[in-house]
């Protein structure tokens, strides 16, 4: 029942969903057309723009860090899943806008900041095809010249504080150990509280992370930008995810 009520909370996550029923509704209710015609054209403009999403993002995201910073090694990089899908015609990975959460594991390995990469995620969809994102990760990894005994995969969590908990319960994992948690900058925040509350010790590896750079030019400040949609439904998202996984654990 979580996991069917955290996809419905994820659709409503979608800008574009909120002004999908504002056209719907001024279509509907002819007396307040104008009024939510407005409305539509502020919220669109809002989302879309470019300048104010990266702002809440950067004020929302852990900020990151260089490779350098890390004060020592550790014995396990923990990655956590939603960073890629699979083309099975071709039988390759297909890396998306988080790919560099396996991309930084494997940098820190071959620097030997880790020494094992744990690869933590099964299927997130609702209806499950049966692939699973850490069994394609390992062969990748293999191919980049990952040793087979550095890599442990976790293919049953569906969601992040399931990535938490089966993580903590594979068969072989000291959790005495410190661990580097790799994940997108402005889903770290939710991922540390579900690790923290299965009681790992761990650093944070932030990746994916908004350029700190602003750029002062008419279309970032003032026109419509798609990927601005993008980033605000992956905010929302992560912001509603965080709040209900306060409350519910």
């Amino acid at each position: 029942m979580f996991f069917i009520a955290s996809k419905l909370l994820a659709f409503l996550s979608k800008p574009i969903i909120w002004i999908f029923i504002l056209l719907a509704s001024s279509l509907i209710f002819k007396t307040k057309r104008r009024r939510l015609l407005i409305y539509t054209i502020i919220i669109f403009w809002v989302f879309s723009n470019g300048f104010i999403a990266d702002k809440a993002a950067r004020v929302w995201e852990t900020p990151p860090k260089s490779i350098s910073s890390l004060t020592h090694n550790y014995k396990y990089g923990i990655v956590l899943g939603g960073y890629s899908s699979y083309n099975n015609d071709i039988q390759h990975i297909d890396f998306k806008n988080n790919g560099d959460r396996l991309i930084s594991a494997i940098e820190l390995y071959k620097l030997g900041k880790i020494e094992k990469i744990i690869i933590s995620g099964g299927n997130g969809e609702l209806i499950n095809n049966g692939m699973k994102e850490s069994e394609w990760s390992k062969s990748f990894l293999i191919n980049m010249g990952i040793e087979i005994k550095d890599i442990i995969i976790e293919n049953s969590s569906r969601n992040t504080m399931e990535n938490a908990q089966n993580t903590r319960n594979l068969q072989g994992i000291d959790m005495s150990k410190k661990s580097l948690l790799i994940t997108s900058a402005d889903h770290m925040k939710r991922a540390k509280f579900c690790f923290n509350k299965n009681n790992f010790n761990i650093d944070c590896y932030p990746t994916d992370c908004t350029d700190s750079k602003i750029t002062l030019s008419a279309d970032y400040l003032l026109f419509p930008n798609i990927y601005a949609l993008e980033k605000w439904e992956n905010l929302i998202h992560e912001w509603i995810g965080y709040i209900v996984y306060i409350i519910k654990f």
